[in-house]
């Protein structure tokens, strides 16, 4: 089997502009690197990077490329829609038991990204994550665009760190929206994006004015409140990184909060200038607060 080498750093990269940001970072930093695209999934132009395609459903013509790279490390990123069980057991049935196979399509995304994960180091070539290479592009310490968060807004943010701290054992999710320190909403599997639309439809529906305490509306139904979102504990980059991005800021929007406010040196901040441009023209403020 091929091991890594001493060549470059190889980015397998799937749809979206992730893949490119970092291409564009490790250039500007004279890092050198080639980009694996893989055929039919990656969108992005990387026209001006060393580009060589991969099929997603061809792990020996990956492990070939790498070779003769002789890349000495690998990063996973953009977006990759799972295909079926059956076109995964086709490709990959020359490099793994059909059980094993089965056991990882079926474990979940995070489960078969664990997998590419555990096949590539298998084979010598180690996966490291965007903040070990590009951190640049994680979210950094204090306001991130024009606006800043008020007193209400501090308020909230804390008591949805400590919401967060405090589900982080049991690994429930990365993200929770509070208003007025109670919380409206907790991400669970259906993502951070569903998150928010559920607190924008409770709004629309008048349900959040009606949440009691003794008799009196715990949180009233003017807009306002905070998206807190972070690592979970023992995270691992590499295949779960927290992200948010220009989609993130304009949901916020649509569900009445008034910003949005990361873990710094933990959340990546995806397409960078526009999240921050969308999130300075909704009057939002998106702010990195400390682990």
């Amino acid at each position: 089997m091929a091991a890594a080498g001493t060549g470059p750093l190889a980015i397998i990269a799937g749809a979206g502009r992730l893949p490119a940001e970092i291409a564009a970072e490790l250039s500007l930093r004279g890092v050198p690197f080639a980009v694996l695209p893989l055929k039919g999934v990656a969108d992005a132009d990387f026209s001006a990077f060393a580009c060589y395609p991969v099929g997603m459903l061809d792990p020996n013509g990956v492990l070939e490329q790498l070779g003769r790279l002789q890349a000495r490390a690998v990063i996973l990123a953009g977006a990759v829609h799972r295909p079926g069980i059956g076109m995964v057991m086709a490709g990959w049935q020359a490099v793994r038991h059909r059980e094993e196979i089965r056991r990882v399509v079926q474990g979940g995304d995070d489960n078969l990204l664990r997998g590419v994960v555990a096949f590539l180091e298998e084979h010598g070539f180690p996966v490291l994550g965007v903040r070990d290479v590009a951190p640049r592009l994680m979210a950094g310490a204090g306001p991130l665009g024009r606006h800043t968060p008020g007193p209400d807004d501090l308020a909230d943010i804390a008591c949805g760190h400590r919401a967060l701290l405090a589900m982080g054992p049991s690994d429930i999710g990365q993200g929770v929206v509070v208003a007025q320190r109670r919380i409206l909403a907790v991400e669970a599997a259906e993502g951070t994006d569903n998150m928010i639309r559920r607190v924008a439809t409770l709004r629309r529906a008048g349900l959040v004015g009606r949440l009691q305490r003794c008799g009196r509306p715990v949180v009233s139904e003017r807009a306002g409140g905070v998206l807190v979102k972070a690592a979970k504990p023992g995270q691992d980059f590499r295949v779960d990184l927290p992200a948010v991005g220009p989609r993130t800021v304009r949901l916020a929007r649509r569900a009445g909060l008034s910003g949005i406010a990361v873990e710094a040196g933990a959340v990546l901040v995806v397409d960078r200038k526009a999240t921050l441009k969308a999130a300075d023209d909704a009057g939002l403020f998106i702010v990195g607060m400390p682990a």
